[in-house]
């Protein structure tokens, strides 16, 4: 039988480095920001995580989509 997926919520989380420990590693830590919709185009994911980069205290690493899903057999 088949799965079938039905997308139930989605986020964005922005990484990015918060500075160096005593031993030189760097330090990342996310800032998760939930209630995108769902149907939310990547690219304005995108758009509006590259409007919030520059209001972060430290330089964004990565930008993060996460979506959950619903599974069912079908």
């Amino acid at each position: 039988m088949a799965v079938q997926s039905t997308l139930v919520k989605s986020g964005l989380s922005l990484r990015y480095k918060a500075g160096v420990d005593a031993n030189g590693k760097d330090i990342n830590k996310v800032k998760k920001f939930s209630n995108v919709k769902v149907t939310a185009v990547n690219q304005n994911i995108l758009d509006v995580a590259s409007a919030f980069s520059p209001l972060m205290k430290y330089p964004t690493l990565d930008v993060l989509r996460t979506d959950d899903s619903k599974l069912i057999n079908g």
